[in-house]
């Protein structure tokens, strides 16, 4: 009768890993109605390419490289060859533009240190409309109360430090534009807490495929390693 010869277990290939650093926008919320974008970004990825979200609610650039459980943990995990893409804004409220870009600047080198390749993603948009039915306030856009930028400050590390950019920002304020005041409304919770901040899982599904075709277009996942539609 055949036998048992014996078991042999042949460890499976290391998946080139997205890292994921952000905030509430972006992370794994516990439950309906909240979604981060990067808890929607796997279903758009196929086999050999994974997504380790590490973003986490309430960061800002300062909170989350000073704590343990965050970039300390991060950094060591991240292989060459990996992708480590970076949105922090939403919480840096008082944080001083010399702060934030030396922020910026130390999570850059901090994946490069390890051989993974750094992208930058500029934040989503709030939901805060103009009259006029635009976006171009400081409020929609990320502007603090101490006048940085943080969407011009991301593009500009990103520039100096040759790092690749997602401009989230601009894609997404497109996005919301398009639908407009009442259209809108179901990317956000909008109507279900009064918040123009956190996206449903619908807004958050539709950010991630943002995301997923600016790493396509911009070269850093194969068209071959994504789904569309």
């Amino acid at each position: 009768a055949p036998a048992l010869a014996g078991i042999k277990v042949t460890p499976a290939r290391h998946a080139r890993q997205i890292f994921l650093v952000g905030d509430s926008t972006v992370c794994d919320q516990p439950g309906d109605p909240y979604s981060g974008w990067g808890q929607q970004l796997p279903q758009y990825l196929r086999e050999g390419v994974s997504v380790a979200n590490y973003a986490d609610s309430g960061e800002s650039t300062v909170s989350y490289l000073g704590n343990p459980k965050l970039w300390a943990t991060v950094r060591p995990l991240i292989r060459p060859g990996d992708l480590v893409l970076v949105q922090l804004a939403h919480n840096d409220k008082t944080t001083d533009e010399a702060t934030y870009r030396a922020n910026l600047e130390t999570l850059v080198a901090g994946v490069r240190e390890r051989g993974g390749q750094p992208v930058l993603v500029t934040p989503i948009v709030r939901r805060w409309f103009n009259p006029d039915g635009t976006l171009n306030n400081g409020t929609a856009l990320l502007v603090n109360g101490l006048g940085v930028d943080h969407p011009a400050v991301t593009r500009s590390v990103a520039a100096a430090q040759d790092v690749p950019l997602i401009d989230l920002t601009a894609k997404t304020k497109a996005l919301v534009e398009s639908l407009g005041v009442e259209g809108s409304k179901a990317l956000y919770l909008t109507d279900e807490a009064r918040d123009n901040t956190h996206t449903s899982v619908r807004g958050a599904t539709a950010y991630a495929a943002l995301v997923r075709d600016e790493l396509v277009t911009r070269h850093l996942v194969p068209k071959g390693k994504v789904r569309v539609g």
